[in-house]
């Protein structure tokens, strides 16, 4: 093999498959999840990744465990899935990873809080033994004694 040329088509091909892998694009994967009321902790198959709204990367397509937390409001507890696109099947992912072109794919999934039951039950007697208190004291304050004259020193008041 000493002294053997390389063919100028293999040198081309060569240059042109390192040129397409260095120009090559990239897919983004997004899962935008949104509340009702917003500021929810988000947990996405049980790690935390922060409160709604917000937006997560992701590589695999499938169902995703949903859990959102907000003080005041029930738990939510669900899933989420994500569809795969045609781009995304054997084969056609190869070609869209390698095309110099970049591809967005965004999924939403919002979800709506209901408020917790048991925290306003606790606000409703609050508010009920407040009112108690209000209606048990006096209709009318009692006579209070008439203000007492603060002592001046003499010109104090401005006379002459």
């Amino acid at each position: 093999m000493i002294g053997r040329s390389v063919h100028p088509r293999t040198v081309g091909f060569t240059a042109l498959a390192l040129a397409a892998a260095g120009a090559a694009g990239c897919v983004r994967r997004e899962i935008e999840i949104t509340s009702e009321p917003p500021g929810a902790v988000l947990m996405l198959n049980g790690r935390e990744v922060g409160r709604t709204p917000t937006r997560v990367q992701f590589t695999f397509d499938g169902t995703y465990d949903v859990r959102l937390r907000l003080q005041g409001y029930e738990s939510v507890a669900g899933s989420g899935t994500t569809d795969m696109p045609v781009w995304d099947f054997v084969g056609a992912d190869l070609v869209a990873e390698l095309a110099p072109v970049k591809l967005q794919r965004l999924e939403r999934w919002h979800f709506i809080l209901v408020p917790d039951a048991d925290a306003n039950a606790g606000l409703m007697e609050r508010a009920e033994a407040a009112r108690r208190h209000v209606e048990s004291m006096p209709a009318e304050a009692p006579d209070a004694p008439p203000p007492r004259p603060v002592a001046t020193p003499e010109g104090a008041a401005g006379g002459r």
